[in-house]
């Protein structure tokens, strides 16, 4: 079986991606302090860029600053949301490169991303905000694309032109040959067009 490492360079290939990808471990063994050496954060979408640089170990604590963000990442139920006790839990962001087996799969897309990804995955889910939530989506199976929330999309520095998308870490195999077809087919339909600008005298 190839191991989701060995995926990240066909998927950043693929859907043509400016950012490395990052991988999402739910109650994985520390590997490192993490929090102790990474500052604290706002929200948990916060470790999302720098975990395309370096292995961030989270605790729920980690989160505690957005309670959306740890309701939605599993790190508080409704009553703990309310104030009431946590149950303990990790969370490790990382470079797709260094990840194991990861649970979730984090890549920011372009437009262009976007149209390749959903050729290849037609499926795919538009969730609506706050843009944390396809995390959990894709946890449960579902490739998850969000165009973000005003905070996050601040707290992140996302660029207007990009949004946000998780996919299935264990689906990623699958991903990588639906994608590797689509870009396939693209790629004849865009020569095709090309051929027929030519041919009626316009500019391609």
């Amino acid at each position: 079986m190839t191991s989701a490492a060995a995926l990240a360079a066909p998927l950043t290939e693929l859907l043509g991606l400016a950012y490395p990808p990052v991988a999402i471990t739910f109650n994985a063994e520390p590997v490192s302090s993490g929090g102790e050496n990474f500052p604290a954060q706002p929200a948990g979408c916060c470790f999302w860029e720098p975990a395309q640089r370096q292995s961030l170990d989270t605790r729920a604590a980690d989160h505690a600053n957005c309670s959306t963000g740890s309701y939605t990442h599993g790190l508080m139920d409704l009553a703990a949301v309310a104030h009431l006790p946590v149950q303990p839990a990790s969370i490790r962001y990382e470079p797709l490169t260094a990840a194991a087996s990861p649970d979730v799969v984090l890549v920011r897309l372009s437009p262009s991303s976007l149209m390749t990804l959903q050729g290849a995955c037609p499926d795919l889910r538009l969730a609506t905000r706050p843009q944390c939530q396809i995390i959990p989506l894709a946890y449960s199976g579902q490739i998850a694309v969000s165009p973000g929330c005003a905070i996050s999309r601040l707290r992140t520095r996302l660029p207007d032109d990009e949004m946000t998308c998780a996919l299935p870490g264990e689906s990623l195999p699958a991903v990588i040959e639906r994608l590797e077809q689509a870009v396939y087919a693209d790629h004849a339909a865009v020569d095709h067009a090309s051929s027929d600008l030519e041919r009626f005298g316009g500019n391609p």
